[in-house]
């Protein structure tokens, strides 16, 4: 029985690895990452509204981007359809905190056994973060490292306000222009409209 339970776990590690492993090609290669799921089936010869989250330059033109590529596809576009595509876009931040303790007096000593050859002590008179004598300090230094742009779309009944499909789209911030990387994630979004998606990764240009 243990030996099944060491097989499980190690299995499951495995496949962790192996899906952080493909994200981070995907994010290294300069492409994008989709994922979606489907909660109920899109109706024949449907309409669509494209509604953004908010009124944003950078979402009119989205908007425009998504009924342009929508009626490539075959959709139609109306003011009141049955079903509104709505979309949001963010930049994900990663970010840690390291966290110093309040020093006054520092003593720095190099080899020897009492105390060192090269012995010295200094006082710590100002630090920002840490704290010194003439101030408390922060207490921590937060660092932000580079982390996702990101598109979300859902797909919602006007009648009832029931999802038909949600998905979501990222890739890492180390392109120059985050609005021509979400702009570019639009054609894959729209070709995989009421599909399932599961950690697809795509050329985005």
């Amino acid at each position: 029985m243990r030996g099944h339970i060491v097989a499980f776990i190690f299995l499951c590690s495995l496949s962790l690895l192996l899906q952080l492993s493909k994200n981070v090609q995907a994010q290294a290669s300069g492409q994008g990452l989709m994922n979606a799921i489907s909660y109920r089936a899109l109706p024949n010869n449907t309409a669509f509204t494209v509604k953004p989250m908010d009124d944003s330059n950078q979402n009119i033109i989205l908007k425009q981007k998504f009924e342009n590529q929508l009626r490539t596809k075959g959709y139609s576009i109306k003011q009141n359809a049955p079903l509104v595509i709505t979309f949001g876009t963010s930049n994900e931040f990663s970010t840690y905190t390291s966290r110093k303790r309040r020093s006054i007096l520092e003593l720095d000593a190099h080899g020897g056994r009492e105390g060192g050859e090269d012995a010295r002590m200094r006082f710590n008179l100002f630090d920002s973060n840490s704290g010194g004598m003439f101030n408390r300090g922060k207490g921590e230094t937060t660092v932000r490292t580079n982390g996702n742009f990101r598109l979300d779309v859902s797909i919602i009944n006007r009648a009832n306000g029931k999802h038909h499909w949600q998905a979501w789209t990222t890739t890492n911030q180390s392109h120059s222009s985050g609005g021509d990387v979400v702009l570019a994630m639009v054609p894959e979004l729209v070709s995989k409209i009421g599909e399932k998606v599961s950690s697809q990764t795509f050329a985005l240009y």
